[in-house]
């Protein structure tokens, strides 16, 4: 595959790597502590956070993943209505969650549970966490390898390591500084991708967008709303509503890859006011909703490159990067591969990974005996071990044949739910009304574990008993009800 790549492509997205580049080494002169390191002073202007808490949300998954959702058989809109969702629990964050985090200067969520639950569930909530970042960006990443697998003709293991790698560099050199600035540069770029795929199609297309629109609503696939009562229904109104929620309060109030970006604000107004903005994101779903409308207007006339053919029936989320490198032209093809390079970037990730280690597991920090020099040695040494750690789990996630929003959602299911049981509990529940964490915290886990595995493991039907989305308001109850349950009090 990797003739459809020419010289001016490589050089659009060596360009791209430069600019990365540049901005973290400009920023690198300011890192003298982990202070600066992991909140940037908390100096950051909001606006920049806001594109930044966008440009995670909207990953490597959403650029490849959501027009596919549109593009398959029977595919729609309804992915739409998780924006409710997000409407939903950024007000309550905003509200409740970002004042208490900023009251004493928290650096993460987990230091917030360890002055209210104590220092072993503090430590709990963060291992919850590594766990769930690898999960869920480990998919990330595969999604992305994907891609470069089709791209450089490159072995699956590395395509990982490229895309490791550069996020390796930059969050190395940076900081936290250096993943919000480039995430901008991200934001920019995933805009641009969709609105470059959406207006070429539409240039060819009978009757433009317009006509793409009318013929896309005859098909059905700009239905939107989805009122069906099936639990085992991914994409619907009440799954919007009521369940997705909750994994918004988790990712957004318990998550620290998107929490530590909220705490670089200068103020809990202006945490606010990147969060409030942040829905905005939700137009860029719009956006790539309708790539994967012009990717099925486009195909429904013309041919799939014969090459693409197999790669693309044997698993349907590469069928954007086989329209990229099939039907675009040189160089607006190697702009569209830079912009899924940067929706790749586990920049983000590697930064939270690192801080949550040093803050909560190195007692020398917590001390203070640790020295500022020590302590930025300390947190690069760690973002180069999660580096690693994220590579092989992504590499093992090879021959998934699950389409990949779905699959990223599920994998961070097994940790949000007690993630959010315990932020919960050290939110608004008294301490003597809390008898045993651990109970919560494995009922949680085992509970999510076996409901999303029902079928697998024998115990249910075709399909499971639901749907992702409960996954997560399920996990939430079992923590914080068995760990008030009276019969074991916490001694």
């Amino acid at each position: 595959m990797g003739s459809y790549f020419h010289t001016v492509d490589w050089l659009v997205v060596a360009a791209y790597f430069a600019l990365v580049w540049l901005i973290s080494h400009r920023v690198q002169g300011r890192q003298t502590g982990t202070h600066e390191y992991f909140l940037g002073s908390r100096s950051l202007p909001w606006p920049a956070v806001a594109a930044s808490i966008v440009s995670t949300t909207i990953s490597g998954v959403t650029f490849i993943g959501v027009p596919a959702l549109v593009f398959a058989e029977g595919g729609d809109y309804r992915y739409l209505q998780f924006a409710l969702a997000g409407v939903i629990s950024k007000w309550v964050i905003g509200h409740f969650i970002m004042p208490r985090l900023y009251e004493k200067d928290y650096a993460s969520p987990y230091d917030y549970i360890r002055d209210r639950l104590g220092p072993v569930f503090g430590r709990v909530a963060a291992l919850l966490f590594f766990l769930g970042a690898v999960l869920g960006q480990g998919v990330r990443v595969y999604a992305v390898a994907l891609v470069l697998e089709l791209l450089t003709g490159l072995g699956f293991g590395g395509c990982i390591a490229l895309s490791i790698g550069a996020a390796v560099v930059s969050t190395w050199l940076g900081g936290v500084r250096a993943v919000v600035w480039t995430d901008v540069l991200q934001f920019v770029m995933l805009v641009a991708g969709g609105v470059v795929a959406v207006l070429y199609v539409t240039q060819v297309y009978p009757g433009g967008l317009g006509g793409l629109l009318e013929a896309g609503a005859e098909a059905g696939k700009t239905r939107v709303l989805d009122l069906s009562l099936d639990p085992k229904l991914q994409f619907t109104l009440w799954a919007g509503v009521f369940a997705m929620p909750f994994q918004n309060l988790a990712a957004y109030g318990t998550d620290q890859l998107n929490t530590q970006r909220m705490l670089c604000c200068r103020s809990v107004r202006e945490a606010r006011l990147a969060l409030y903005w942040s829905n905005a994101g939700e137009l860029v779903v719009v956006l790539f909703l309708t790539a994967g409308l012009a990717l099925w207007g486009f195909y429904e006339f013309n041919p799939l490159d014969p090459a693409f053919a197999p790669l693309v029936q044997d698993k349907g989320d590469r069928i954007f990067p086989a329209f990229i490198l099939s039907e675009l032209p040189v160089g607006l093809r190697g702009f569209m591969v830079a912009a899924l390079f940067s929706a790749a970037m586990a920049s983000p990730v590697l930064s939270a990974l690192a801080e949550t280690t040093l803050t909560m597991f190195h007692d020398g920090h917590r001390a203070g005996t640790l020295t500022p020099e020590r302590a930025l040695w300390l947190s690069r040494v760690f973002v180069v071990a999660w580096g690693v750690v994220l590579g092989v789990f992504a590499f093992s996630l090879a021959g998934r044949g699950e389409q990949l929003v779905p699959l990223a959602f599920q994998m961070t299911a097994y940790t949000y739910g007690p993630m959010l049981g315990l932020f919960l509990l050290a939110l608004f529940v008294p301490r003597d009304r809390i008898h045993s964490l651990t109970l919560g915290v494995a009922a949680s886990m085992i509970g999510v574990l076996v409901v999303a595995n029902a079928r697998q493991l024998g115990l249910g039907p075709e399909g499971g008993w639901v749907a992702f989305p409960w996954l997560f308001p399920f996990g939430g109850f079992l923590c914080v009800a068995f760990a008030m349950l009276p019969w074991s009090r916490r001694r």
